[in-house]
């Protein structure tokens, strides 16, 4: 009898799985599309597992080959853009591992790499929900925080994408929301 333990089929592993790319090429990157009305220059997304960069890039790509795509990651361990690990205790939850080894990551799909500080995702996460109602964490706030930097120098003009990944709830036991 087999318990499922051993069984590859059977283990999640988001890490890993090629499911995680397809999800968001096959359907968050064309919802995106559509409901922007086709209008996205720049893509930008905190690398964590890298499915969502992976598969929202490749879909954004295929519909317009001149969609640029930025990954982002946590200033202190920005290991993809080429720096060294200086704050693995970084702020910034689901991404910013310090590895190179994430299977999910077609650097291909790269046009560049920005590193956030935890002060600057907070600021933006803060600014999510004070001005735009947008109730979100880190993560989200660090892609705004990637949009405002793009936006100020070589993305000036540009229509940038970003996801609002996670929920505010859950840092309700955190400084993020005093």
């Amino acid at each position: 009898m087999n318990d499922g333990s051993k069984c590859k089929r059977c283990t999640v592993d988001q890490f890993r799985r090629e499911g995680n790319i397809l999800a968001h090429e096959r359907h968050t990157g064309p919802e995106l599309w559509a409901q922007s009305e086709g209008r996205i220059d720049v893509f930008v997304d905190m690398v964590g597992t890298c499915g969502s960069f992976t598969g929202v890039a490749r879909a954004l790509r295929r519909l317009n080959p001149r969609v640029r795509a930025y990954a982002v990651e946590p200033a202190g361990a920005a290991v993809l853009g080429g720096s060294c690990v200086s704050n693995p205790r970084h702020r910034i939850h689901g991404a910013g591992y310090a590895r190179t080894d994430l299977a999910l990551f077609d650097r291909t799909l790269a046009t560049g790499f920005v590193a956030i500080t935890d002060e600057q995702a907070i600021a933006a996460a803060r600014h999510l929900a004070t001005e735009e109602g947008i109730f979100a964490g880190f993560s989200t706030g660090a892609h705004l925080a990637a949009a405002w930097r793009l936006l100020a120098e070589r993305e000036a003009g540009a229509t940038i994408a970003f996801l609002a990944c996670d929920s505010g709830l859950k840092y309700l036991s955190t400084d993020l929301f005093p």
